[in-house]
């Protein structure tokens, strides 16, 4: 494939699915470095422009959206989309302490949590909400992370946000551990939420696992694992997608011009 072709082919969007223990910053240097390797001679490596759509943190997995080339304009839209998630959680917080049986102790009670309790709690986290997101997250104030002035033990509050759940759903519930089902909109924190619902039964929880299961149009049997991001794979992947993304994205402009996205 001549350089002109090869230019024009990885021009587009396709998903691929994030491993757990990286960023996605790290997620798109990796993905950079095989195709620049296999397009040696032909494209230099500042050629191959990469973009994704939505921050997933390093312990998150599941549908991470890609846009190369001119495909990373198009990203915007998946900002304002609908996305579903997969939450593994815990009641009660671990402490040191072990007891006779040497089971871990857990910080604040749950033994009085029933799921009948949780699935009555979950329905005041549905619809619009109000939502304080996480102290270390990607967002900034001032122009800077939250994360970094955290880390720098700078004092600074977080106003809450509007926020939307369109579904939750407990999927599982074995004591301390509970699994939920999640479909939100743009700016939902899971890990805010599982905070939030652990206080409004009476204890704490967070999340130990999570899975975007869903981007956009995007779900996770379509997204490219680790071992298939080979140059034919990722052309074949944005000619595939190419047609169901581009509905997607005039879905989207045509909400945004009467307001409804």
């Amino acid at each position: 494939m001549n350089q002109g072709r090869l230019r024009r082919a990885l021009n587009g969007v396709f998903p691929v699915l994030k491993p757990h223990g990286v960023t996605s910053a790290q997620l798109l240097n990796q993905l950079k470095e095989k195709l620049a390797a296999e397009v040696t001679g032909i494209l230099a490596t500042h050629d191959i422009k990469l973009g994704h759509g939505g921050t997933l943190d390093s312990s998150a997995t599941g549908v991470l959206t890609v846009g190369v080339g001119d495909g990373c304009r198009q990203l915007k839209c998946l900002l304002h989309g609908e996305k579903s998630y997969l939450a593994r959680c815990q009641l009660g917080v671990a402490t040191d302490t072990y007891n006779k049986r040497g089971k871990v102790v857990l910080e604040k009670q749950f033994d009085h949590i029933t799921e009948d309790v949780l699935q009555e709690r979950l329905h005041q986290f549905e619809g619009k909400i109000k939502q304080v997101p996480p102290l270390y997250s990607a967002l900034k104030k001032n122009g800077r992370r939250y994360s970094d002035l955290a880390q720098e033990g700078v004092n600074f509050s977080i106003e809450p946000r509007t926020v939307h759940c369109y579904k939750l759903k407990l999927q599982d519930f074995e004591p301390p551990y509970f699994t939920l089902s999640i479909v939100s909109g743009p700016g939902f924190y899971v890990r805010s939420l599982v905070n939030d619902l652990g206080l409004a039964v009476g204890s704490c929880a967070h999340v130990c696992e999570l899975q975007r299961t869903r981007q956009g149009p995007f779900s996770l049997h379509q997204s490219l694992h680790e071992d298939q991001w080979t140059l034919k794979n990722v052309i074949n992947a944005i000619i595939k997608h190419r047609r169901v993304f581009d509905t997607y994205c005039k879905h989207y402009e045509l909400n945004k011009k009467y307001n409804k996205w």
